[in-house]
């Protein structure tokens, strides 16, 4: 009981000194201000909450589309009015030269059993095509397929792979100021506290209080802040 009261007077003694009640008023006053600070940007920054529409769009596969057609039937057929000179056409014009190894003599051209067998071999001949007709990423792609024998198109087919536009729409809480503090401790030795706030969520202010308690000095400051 009696140590509990030689405390309480210590404690009463060092209130009442003039260098403590000058300390702790201004003690108080940073306090209040970085409160004072804190508390204004808090409720400012309720105030401000407000939502904005977040889109985001993307494109997705969609359902493949194919057609095919089975032999084809001709629009139009155009048929040569002479045949006598078809092959020596083609040679001197260099179409197909590798379908007539033929000898040419007097302007003359001798048709072997070897070139016959040749053509009707290309004739028989299955050939495949394919070919892609466009691939745009906000459409999608399409490609044509076909095969040819007997100098026929004997089926014809086109492919389409869609994309589909898909756009998303949340809202999102956003605030116009949003308050902030922290508190710290260097080795000079000093105390740190820091409040402030940050503007669009990118530029800050902020009030700085410092305390060295070897040397019992405080001081106050500002700060500016920018988010990258």
């Amino acid at each position: 009981m009696g140590e509990t009261k030689n405390f309480a007077q210590t404690f009463i003694q060092w209130l009442k000194d003039e260098k403590t009640k000058k300390k702790l008023v201004k003690t108080i006053g940073y306090i209040a201000a970085v409160a004072l600070l804190l508390g204004t940007g808090f409720f400012t920054g309720r105030k401000t909450i407000h939502t904005e529409p977040n889109t985001v769009t993307v494109y997705l596969p969609g359902e493949p589309v194919e057609i095919q057609v089975d032999n084809p039937v001709p629009v139009y057929i155009k048929a040569p009015a002479d045949t006598a000179n078809i092959i020596a056409d083609c040679i001197k014009s260099g179409k197909f030269a590798d379908l007539f190894p033929v000898t040419v003599k007097d302007s003359i051209v001798y048709v072997s059993k070897e070139d016959t067998a040749a053509v009707l071999r290309d004739w028989a001949t299955e050939r495949f095509y394919e070919q892609k007709v466009f691939e745009i990423d906000t459409i999608g792609t399409a490609i044509v397929k076909a095969k040819a024998q007997y100098n026929r198109i004997t089926w014809i087919s086109s492919t389409f792979n869609p994309v589909v536009k898909h756009t998303t729409v949340t809202q999102i809480v956003a605030k116009k100021y949003a308050p902030f503090v922290g508190v710290g401790i260097t080795t000079m030795p000093e105390v740190l506290v820091n409040g402030g706030m940050y503007f669009d969520d990118k530029y800050g202010a902020s009030l700085v209080y410092e305390y060295n308690w070897q040397i019992d000095k405080h001081a106050i400051g500002l700060m500016g802040t920018f988010k990258f």
